[in-house]
């Protein structure tokens, strides 16, 4: 569901799906213009600045300065405007945030998700929690690495994998056993496309 509320001093933007609100802050901080001008934004369906997410029945706060998204595919950003910043930002969070970002996407209805942390400076790591670290610099040049946002997806190309391999101990079933996998992950992409 989406609502706009306008008066004379404020635009908001709710976005709604399930427990899930994704509120766009109108205002616009000084030290996020870098961010916002090295962002290549020409070959995505949409963007939102400063997406800030509040969950039903929960005290937790999490904010985006961006979210892209192009076709069934969406990307998460926070953006640290300098290297003390991103240093301050503790690991578990980060990991927080990460997984909180797959529950989004799959709340939303797309089928794959990234989340970045862009940092103004050189950070000296690439990676926190398994979340990629890039450079402000890096960013015009910047590819979502997409992950599946139904584990159960993932859990069933394992197991297609698995079973249609060569050396399969249950040879008589492979075909049927393939089939029906493969068909159970075509209901569940197709449940993921109705929630759009």
């Amino acid at each position: 569901m989406i609502k706009v509320k306008e008066s004379l001093f404020e635009f908001m933007l709710e976005l709604r799906s399930g427990s899930y609100c994704l509120k766009v802050r109108p205002d616009i901080i000084g030290s996020e213009q870098q961010f916002r001008e090295k962002l290549d934004l020409s070959d995505v369906n949409g963007v939102l600045f400063n997406a800030g997410l509040t969950i039903n029945n929960s005290s937790q706060k999490i904010e985006y300065d961006a979210v892209l998204w192009k076709e069934k595919n969406i990307c998460f950003m926070e953006y640290k405007d300098s290297l003390s910043a991103h240093k301050r930002m503790k690991a578990k969070r980060v990991q927080q945030v990460s997984d909180k970002s797959r529950d989004i996407a799959r709340a939303f209805g797309f089928l794959k998700y990234d989340f970045v942390v862009v940092v103004n400076g050189q950070p000296s790591i690439d990676q926190k929690s398994g979340v990629r670290v890039i450079s402000l610099d890096d960013l015009p040049f910047f590819e979502p690495d997409y992950k599946c946002a139904y584990k159960e997806l993932d859990n069933l190309d394992s197991l297609i994998t698995k079973y249609s391999r060569d050396q399969n101990p249950v040879n008589p079933e492979k075909d049927k056993i393939v089939s029906e996998l493969s068909n159970l992950k075509k209901i569940i992409i197709d449940s993921s496309r109705e929630q759009t």
